[in-house]
């Protein structure tokens, strides 16, 4: 694929499945010719003959007598996504049409893309660095607006101006150091080693507390998470399947019904005005076992369970039955677990008179752990209000982990984790020095290292084994 980009490659670049529009992609030096062959334009005035960046109507020809009603586009190199001649054939969104169209072009000279080719042929010509390529994967596989967003802000160029800032400073204290071996007769001082310790320190701590502040792309690929925790029989069941409207989960008045960790995608509501508007839309909700102070075997390891559950999710819910006397147990646990964002769900609100409701909502919110909501499961009360309760969470979540953060792969968090250990070496072997020069080769090959490192983040530095791996990630025709 690499070494192939002097050849015209065809694909269908629209998502799989039926749909009201498909599209089957041309890029390379003979896209133009190749789509002259299949089509015919409403004017007859051939695609070739058109300026770039233009729309035009027309047919794909099957035969004689056979052909296909299909919108054109051209776009002229360099101003196209792959900065070369490209045609976009624009036809009903079936399957079989569109494969149709494809095979078209391949028997008139063109080869079948392979995944992720376009986008790699924008980066090899200098369109997008590699983080703006491997964004574009991350919109590709965005099963959220936040991941959208997310992806959205590294093709905007945030992670390579992160990096590339970094680059500079570095390259700029490679420079001096080489000076001074350059120049090791001549009695100037280029940069003393404790000006170089210290900006080295400098640098290395900056990029600690960049890279510490990065949400995993790994991690952040799922939906985040809501558990439902609380005592047994308090509804916890009733109320997942209300929100999540299915009978996922077996309700019945018996405690301890629920054993295993069960899952369902529900929809959250609105923020409110104080916090900064959430557009995540989706979550996944989880429903496990009551936690109480039995000590039957298969209780108790569902219970273990739970609680383990509790500490990985990004929410916790609490679900309480207000028509029973609260659990000073289940305080003392939640106090245990010290979990970061807590809503409490007061439930069967139906089942309670206002007096004694309002008391023992007064209660619940002198335990101090979160915001108290009135609900009823069963009778689908107060069900919107804490939907949005699970928005503010999760959006007070997004700010810290998103909207003031980077979304980084494996792969660039384990370079940019290997260059800080040079420029950490390097630092060190300016602390022990008494002269720049003393130190200044090792120094400088430190440098280099994490420059190089750093390049493999962008793609200024790159290897065929690399950009393989990071386009293996791409469907076909993206």
């Amino acid at each position: 694929m690499l070494d192939r980009v002097d050849e015209t490659i065809v694909a269908i670049s629209s998502a799989p499945g039926a749909g009201l529009v498909g599209i089957v992609r041309l890029s390379g030096p003979e896209a133009l010719t190749i789509a002259d062959g299949i089509t015919q334009t409403t004017n007859d005035q051939p695609l070739s003959q058109r300026p770039g960046a233009t729309r035009t109507f027309g047919h794909v020809l099957l035969d004689e007598t056979g052909r296909i009603p299909v919108d054109l586009y051209v776009f002229r190199a360099p101003r196209s996504y792959t900065r070369q001649d490209m045609v976009e054939i624009h036809a009903p969104g079936s399957a079989p049409v569109l494969e149709i169209i494809r095979k078209r072009c391949l028997d008139r000279g063109a080869r079948p893309a392979e995944a992720g080719e376009f986008t790699a042929r924008a980066f090899l010509s200098g369109a997008m660095d590699l983080t703006k390529a491997e964004a574009v994967a991350g919109a590709i596989r965005a099963e959220s607006d936040t991941q959208l967003r997310a992806s959205r802000r590294m093709m905007d160029g945030d992670l390579s101006l992160a990096i590339q800032n970094t680059r500079d400073r570095l390259a700029e204290m490679l420079a001096l150091v080489e000076a001074d071996i350059d120049f090791s007769e001549e009695p100037i001082d280029f940069i003393s080693p404790e000006k170089l310790r210290e900006r080295l320190d400098e640098v290395s701590q900056r990029l600690a507390g960049w890279l510490a502040g990065c949400v995993s792309v790994e991690r952040f690929d799922a939906l985040p998470r809501i558990l439902l925790f609380g005592p047994p029989n308090a509804g916890k069941s009733s109320l997942m399947n209300q929100l999540s409207g299915t009978s996922r989960a077996i309700c019945a008045a018996v405690a301890g019904t629920t054993r295993d960790v069960l899952a369902a995608p529900i929809t959250l509501g609105k923020t409110s005005a104080s916090v900064p508007a959430s557009t995540m839309g989706e979550a996944i909700l989880l429903d496990t076992a009551g936690v109480d102070k039995s000590e039957d075997e298969i209780i108790a390891q569902a219970r273990k369970l739970t609680l383990s559950t509790a500490q990985r999710v990004d929410v916790v819910c609490v679900v309480i039955d207000l028509s029973t006397p609260h659990d000073e147990h289940l305080r003392e646990t939640l106090e245990s677990l010290s979990l970061p964002r807590l809503v409490i769900a007061a439930n069967k609100r139906d089942l309670v008179s206002d007096k004694e409701t309002a008391t023992r909502i007064s209660a619940l919110r002198a335990w101090g752990l979160g915001e108290v909501y009135e609900i009823s499961a069963t009778a689908g009360q107060g069900l919107e209000a804490l939907r949005g309760a699970f928005a503010n969470a999760l959006a007070n979540q997004t700010v810290t982990t998103v909207g003031e953060s980077l979304i980084i792969s494996e792969r660039q968090r384990h370079a940019v984790t290997t260059a800080n250990e040079a420029i950490r070496r390097a630092a060190s072997l300016a602390e022990s020095a008494t002269e720049t020069i003393d130190c200044a080769d090792l120094v400088a090959f430190e440098l280099r290292e994490a420059l190089d490192l750093l390049g493999t983040v962008t793609g200024a530095v790159t290897t065929t084994d690399l950009l393989t791996q990071v386009f293996a990630n791409f469907c076909i025709g993206k």
